[in-house]
C-alpha cells in the first residue's frame, strides 16, 4: 500500500465510504463531503502522461497534517468539456502548468492534458463547508453603557 493515500473503504458489505484518512482515519462518506470538508486542501496534481487519469490530485488533510493523494480518475466526471488529441507539453504555446505540481490553474491550451487541468481548477475552486471556531459559544455579549460586556 503507498503511504498517504486515501483508500476506498469497505466498513461492511452495506456501508461504502468515498474516502478513510490513512493517518487519523477520518472518513468521509461521499467525494462532495471530501472536497467541501474545510479540513481539505488541493496542493497539487502530479500527471502521468502516459495514462492522464491515472495522475495524482494532492490535498493536505490540515487536522492531522498528512497529504494524501487520490488518482485524478476520481474526479474525470466532473468535466464536460471537449477532450483534445494532441499534447501540447514542450511547445512554444504551452504555458507548462502539467510540469509544476503545485500548479492549479485550468490551462488555455487545447491540449489532451487541458481536461485533467480544469478539473483540478474546479476542485481548487469547490465551496468549502462553514468552519465552526474551536471556541466555544458562549452566547451574545450584551452592551452596557457605553461598553460591551465580555
Amino acid at each position: 500500500m503507498m503511504k498517504g493515500c486515501l483508500l476506498l473503504k469497505q466498513a461492511n458489505s452495506s456501508d461504502m465510504i468515498f474516502k478513510e484518512c490513512p493517518k487519523c482515519k477520518s472518513e468521509w462518506n461521499s467525494r462532495a463531503d471530501f472536497l467541501s470538508d474545510p479540513e481539505i486542501n488541493i496542493i497539487g496534481y502530479q500527471v502521468n502522461f502516459k495514462q492522464l487519469e491515472l495522475g495524482l490530485f494532492l490535498f493536505n488533510h490540515l487536522s492531522c497534517k498528512t497529504t494524501v493523494s487520490i488518482a485524478a480518475k476520481e474526479f474525470s466526471d466532473l468535466y464536460n468539456g471537449p477532450y483534445f488529441q494532441e499534447r501540447k507539453t514542450g511547445s512554444d504555446s504551452c504555458p507548462s502548468y502539467c510540469l509544476n505540481k503545485s500548479e492549479l490553474r485550468s490551462c488555455p491550451e487545447a491540449c489532451e492534458c487541458a481536461y485533467v487541468r480544469q478539473v483540478v481548477d474546479k476542485v481548487n475552486r469547490w465551496e468549502k463547508k462553514t468552519k465552526i471556531s474551536n471556541r466555544f459559544y458562549d452566547g451574545p455579549r450584551i452592551k452596557k453603557e457605553n461598553h460591551w460586556d465580555e
